[in-house]
């Protein structure tokens, strides 16, 4: 107990004197800041918004269908860098003036895109699974619709 106290009371004299140091010499830790991966080009929706909508559309309801459609508005460097590692695009080879690229998706590919909690929603009973994602893109527009089945 008297080296708790004899403690506290080096540690007030140090604070009045403003020059306490702490015993432990070990350099403290600096955390990385955190930066989000984000695809080269530009999109109206980010990849959790994406994912999001993906959800959504997976979402089981009483009396309701869910909309398995979606719009984005996107650019063709997006486009490239976001499904081009993971979907198969027809055509391969693609530019500004290219009236439509297809890109599909199975659930393996769409899972890698965007994460396996992404592309599976349901309720205590049952389970629903994304089976297969198609974005039909057009470049020259700089929009694309995203079709889901289940």
């Amino acid at each position: 107990m008297s080296d708790l106290i004899n403690t506290l009371k080096r540690k007030r004299a140090a604070d009045a004197d403003g020059e306490y140091q702490p015993e432990s010499t070990a350099p403290a830790k600096k955390s990385k800041p955190k930066t989000a991966a984000t695809a080269a080009g530009l999109c109206s929706l980010n990849k959790k918004e994406f994912g999001d909508r993906i959800k959504d559309a997976l979402r089981l309801e009483k009396y309701d269908v869910q909309r398995m459609r979606f719009n984005v508005t996107m650019d063709s460097t997006f486009f490239r860098s976001f499904f081009g590692g993971h979907a198969s695009i027809t055509p391969l080879d693609f530019s500004a003036d290219t009236p439509v690229v297809v890109a599909e998706l199975n659930n393996t590919q769409a899972g890698e895109v965007f994460g396996v909690s992404k592309i599976k929603n349901g309720n205590r009973m049952t389970t629903v699974h994304l089976a297969s994602m198609i974005v039909v893109f057009y470049p020259p527009k700089g929009k694309a619709s995203v079709w889901l089945t289940v």
